[in-house]
């Protein structure tokens, strides 16, 4: 996982580039066609993160940041493929609101609760 989002990077760089949310910058080629400014940006990012965070909470940022990217990812796909009801139009971004944060707290009580005899507690 750690070595698909150091290789997607520069890409994920390049495209936010060119539709306009990242600086100019990061969306020049090089001569081979690769952005290399924007490797060595989130190279040299990368480097300072694996110097001072300890493994393990490297780990734990990757793992969070693929959830929250799939998360989001499933809720653009909801809100563009179904509509709020005419009497309520801010419904379903209110729904997803409230699941997207019973999914955060269910995760988060799995991961750092404990079990006992009735189930998972804080």
């Amino acid at each position: 996982v750690v070595l698909i989002s150091v290789v997607i990077q520069p890409r994920l760089q390049y495209a936010l580039a060119n539709d306009g949310l990242l600086p100019p910058m990061f969306g020049e080629l090089d001569s081979t066609g690769n952005p290399r400014k924007g490797a060595l940006f989130a190279g040299v990012i990368m480097v300072v993160f694996a110097t001072f965070v300890p493994f393990s909470y490297l780990d734990d940022f990757v793992s969070a940041g693929i959830l929250i990217a799939f998360t989001v990812t499933n809720c653009s796909l909801i809100i563009m493929r179904r509509e709020s009801p005419e009497s309520n139009p801010k419904l379903l971004p209110k729904l997803l609101m409230w699941f997207n944060l019973f999914s955060f707290l269910t995760c988060l009580t799995m991961s750092h609760g404990h079990q006992s005899q009735i189930g998972w507690v804080l």
